[in-house]
C-alpha cells in the first residue's frame, strides 16, 4: 500500500500535534503545577524567614528578659513558704501577741487551704515546623476561650502553667482586743511580713468604758507547694498546749 506524499504530510502534522499535546499535558501542566506549589511554599518560607529574622534581631533582648524573669521568679518564690499548717498560724499570732504591747488574741480560726486561681493572658505558641507547614496564620488566630465566652485571656490555675507549682492561701480569722496603736501595728506587721500575707477583712468595736478595741481580723496566709523548698512542721515547744488559750499573754 502506497502512501501519498499528501497523506505523509498529514500523518506528520497529526503526529506533531500528538507530541505537542503530550508535552503540554504531561510536561508543561505538571511543571506549572509544581511551579505553583513552589511559589506557595516560597510565600510561607518568606513569612517564616521574616519572623525568624525579627526574632533574631531582638535575640539579645529576649535572652536578657528571660534571665530577668527567671531571677524575678526565684525572688518571688522566696517570699512564700513551702507549706502552712495550724502550728504556723498559732506561732505567728503568738509571736505578734508577744511583740505588740496591747494586743490580745482570744481565738484563731483556720479553715482548710484554698487553691488560688490566677488569670493569665492567652499566649501564642508556635513552632518553626508549624510555620513551615503554613499554619502560622491559623496559630495566630487561636486563643483560649474563657468561661464567659471572651477570648481576651484565660483563667488558669498556677498548676497549668508550672506543672509542679501551686499557690495556696489559708484564711485565718483572729478574734482580738487591742488599743488603737497596737491595732495599727498588727495590720502593718501582717502586710509587711517577709512571707506573703494580706488583710482581707477587719471588724472593730470600741469600748467606751476602757477605750479598748475588739473585733475580728481575717488575713490570708499564702504558700507555694511544688517548689524546691521542703516544708517542715515548726517547733511549738514554747506554746502552752492542752488549754483553750495557747497564747502567751492573758488579759
Amino acid at each position: 500500500m502506497k502512501i501519498s506524499k499528501r497523506d505523509k504530510m498529514l500523518l506528520l502534522i497529526v503526529g506533531g500535534l500528538v507530541v505537542v499535546l503530550c508535552v503540554y499535558y504531561f510536561v508543561f501542566l505538571n511543571f506549572q503545577e509544581k511551579t505553583e506549589t513552589l511559589e506557595a511554599e516560597n510565600v510561607v518560607l518568606e513569612d517564616v524567614i521574616a519572623r525568624l529574622k525579627d526574632l533574631d534581631k531582638n535575640r539579645e533582648q529576649y535572652l536578657a528578659d528571660t534571665e530577668k524573669y527567671t531571677e524575678d521568679n526565684e525572688r518571688i518564690k522566696e517570699e512564700f513558704p513551702a507549706g502552712m499548717e495550724e502550728e504556723d498560724d498559732i506561732l505567728y499570732i503568738d509571736g505578734l501577741e508577744g511583740t505588740l504591747s496591747e494586743f490580745y488574741a482570744s481565738s484563731v480560726g483556720m479553715p482548710s487551704s484554698v487553691g488560688y486561681e490566677l488569670a493569665y493572658p492567652a499566649v501564642e505558641t508556635i513552632s518553626v515546623d508549624e510555620m513551615l507547614q503554613g499554619t502560622a496564620n491559623e496559630a495566630q488566630e487561636e486563643t483560649v476561650t474563657e468561661e464567659d465566652g471572651t477570648t481576651d485571656g484565660a483563667t488558669l490555675t498556677a498548676d497549668s502553667i508550672y506543672p509542679s507549682c501551686q499557690l495556696w492561701y489559708v484564711p485565718v480569722t483572729t478574734t482580738y482586743e487591742a488599743n488603737y496603736l497596737s491595732l495599727k501595728q498588727l495590720v502593718k506587721a501582717i502586710t509587711d511580713d517577709s512571707n506573703k500575707k494580706s488583710v482581707e477583712d477587719i471588724s472593730i468595736t470600741y469600748n467606751e468604758e476602757n477605750g479598748i478595741l475588739s473585733g475580728t481580723l481575717t488575713s490570708n496566709f499564702y504558700y507555694l507547694s511544688g517548689t524546691d523548698e521542703v516544708y517542715s512542721t515548726p517547733d511549738v515547744a514554747g506554746v502552752p498546749t492542752g488549754t483553750s488559750n495557747p497564747f502567751r499573754s492573758v488579759r
